[in-house]
């Protein structure tokens, strides 16, 4: 009976079923909550919907009692990456490949941790011994892509993803990642193989990949200014992809924060604060240009880029659960001096991983704009950049733009709108209560006036001006968001005004901003 139950979940999770798989291994663990291999399947199916720390927790559990099973701990490291905490990964990615050294998941899972970690010479190295061991490893070829483009390598990128796209062309993964390949014919291959994936229901493709492949679809289709069968596309299956997105609760939420954040807060709080003065927090609604900021600041040589941090995220959470209502406010006015301080202590400590020589550390996670009220208590004397840009198009590159699930917002242009005008009200409020110099860079002017912003924000960030901030595109830093093949080319101009390109397709979304009182 255990045998075939657990047969039947395999065979749904092959199929993409993972509902049906969830239901039956979820009844096969409760009676059995210690097996392994029950708690390894209910892993890797909750990390293939886009759950991963729920598939840590099984996985963490299957890995206690099978101590010795490489594609265990494998998968966990794996696991720990897609909740983006590669810190985590990297000791169990190691053990795996000491206990299979032959494994090419297991040196590739590790590559992938490396990478994640900005090590990109060990990254190469797991990588590359991964497909030594596999040559036929399409998802080893593609993460060696990712890595070279990650580092501005456009030529070794294209050639790796030829080879996963030779090997596998029918793959979602691999035709997801056509949206960064330069050859126009091989997108249009890829998109024709799209085509055919999204119009067979029966194919067994899950939710969220048939709308990872919606989205590259309309980047293809963009590329080709094709606008309209763009906006086709993006417009497919984006429910997969997105739950549902309760406006009335966001906009309690963010009322709530003026009401409980205020100047009274801080003030009661200040033996809170520490003294260092490394971190750079960047951010603002993404796609705004932050990862512009972010290049250009880390090319000075007193500066470390960390990407986008999840930390803060994963403090909150921890400290307040997934509530966005008043058990949040609850906890974070419970929340005291000791640990406090324990949480930014543990944020430096994470920071030297990224460059202990460095004076400055960016952190560019985006949505810290919600996270304000805890780094200005923490670190008061950190720099604070907050990256504007046209509402309009900072919304049209959100809405074309793949965001993990969690972006309940990017559902479609209204929900976007209303998000937008939530967003833009909270930091009017920072702006009034936070007891630390907020610096607004304008996207527009930056690119508009390099000459004379870039020094500003150098400045800013308590430093001396050094040349190589004016060529940002050399920098070796890697990066790893969806603006890592913008960001390797010098300043321009193109992207400023860029919604007016598409003013026939998001009447839904200029509407709401004018409704939210954001300006086009």
């Amino acid at each position: 009976m255990f045998q075939n139950s657990l047969g039947e979940a395999l065979h749904c999770i092959e199929t993409g079923d993972f509902g049906m798989a969830l239901e039956i291994l979820s009844e096969l663990q409760a009676a059995n909550p210690k097996d392994p291999q029950i708690n390894y399947w209910l892993g890797v199916a909750f990390l293939s919907i886009g759950f991963p720390d729920k598939a840590v927790d099984h996985l963490q559990a299957a890995a206690k009692v099978a101590k010795k099973e490489a594609q265990i701990f494998s998968t966990l490291a794996d696991a720990y990456i897609a909740g983006s905490r590669p810190e985590d990964a990297l000791p169990h990615a190691r053990k795996a490949t000491t206990l299979d050294p032959k494994s090419e998941f297991a040196h590739r899972i590790l590559g992938e941790a490396y990478a994640r970690l900005r090590r990109p010479v060990m990254a190469e190295h797991a990588l590359e011994a991964a497909i030594k061991l596999n040559p036929a490893s399409a998802v080893s070829h593609l993460a060696l892509s990712r890595l070279k483009i990650s580092l501005g390598d456009m030529d070794g990128a294209e050639q790796h993803y030829r080879s996963a796209y030779e090997l596998t062309p029918d793959d979602p993964s691999v035709l997801i990642n056509a949206r960064d390949v330069s050859d126009p014919g091989l997108k249009l291959e890829a998109l024709e193989r799209i085509d055919i994936i999204l119009s067979d229901p029966r194919r067994p493709v899950s939710g969220a990949d048939r709308a990872r492949l919606a989205f590259t679809a309309g980047k293809i289709c963009d590329d080709a200014g094709d606008y309209a069968k763009a906006f086709h596309y993006l417009d497919l299956h984006r429910q997969d992809m997105y739950g549902p997105y309760d406006a009335d609760r966001e906009q309690a939420f963010f009322t709530s924060f003026e009401k409980v954040f205020n100047r009274d807060f801080f003030e009661e709080r200040k033996d809170f604060a520490l003294s260092s003065d490394r971190p750079v927090f960047v951010f603002g609604m993404p796609r705004s240009g932050t990862s512009l900021v972010e290049s250009i600041l880390s090319a000075h040589p007193k500066v470390a880029g960390a990407g986008e941090l999840s930390f803060f995220e994963d403090q909150v959470s921890a400290l307040c659960g997934q509530d966005r209502g008043d058990a949040f406010f609850k906890a974070t006015r419970g929340l005291d001096k000791k640990e406090a301080h324990k949480i930014g202590r543990k944020y430096l400590a994470l920071l030297e991983s990224y460059g202990k020589k460095n004076a400055r550390v960016v952190d560019k996670l985006p949505q810290n704009f919600e996270h304000l009220w805890l780094l200005a208590l923490l670190f008061p004397n950190a720099t604070f950049i907050h990256v504007t840009r046209n509402p309009a198009d900072t919304c049209v590159s959100i809405y074309m733009t793949p965001l993990p699930g969690r972006h309940t917002y990017n559902r479609s242009q209204e929900t976007l709108a209303h998000y937008y005008g939530l967003y833009a009200g909270l930091m009017r409020h920072w702006d009034k209560v936070l007891p630390v110099a907020l610096r607004h860079q304008s996207y527009e002017t930056l690119v508009a006036e390099p000459d004379s912003e870039r020094p500003a924000l150098i400045g800013h960030a308590g430093l001396v001006w050094d040349e190589a901030c004016s060529q940002h595109e050399r920098n070796e830093g890697q990066v790893f968001t969806f603006s890592m093949t913008q960001v390797r080319k010098p300043i321009y101009k193109g992207a400023v005004n860029r919604f007016e390109k598409y003013r026939d397709q998001i009447q839904p979304l200029l509407k709401g901003l004018s409704q939210a009182g954001s300006e086009d």
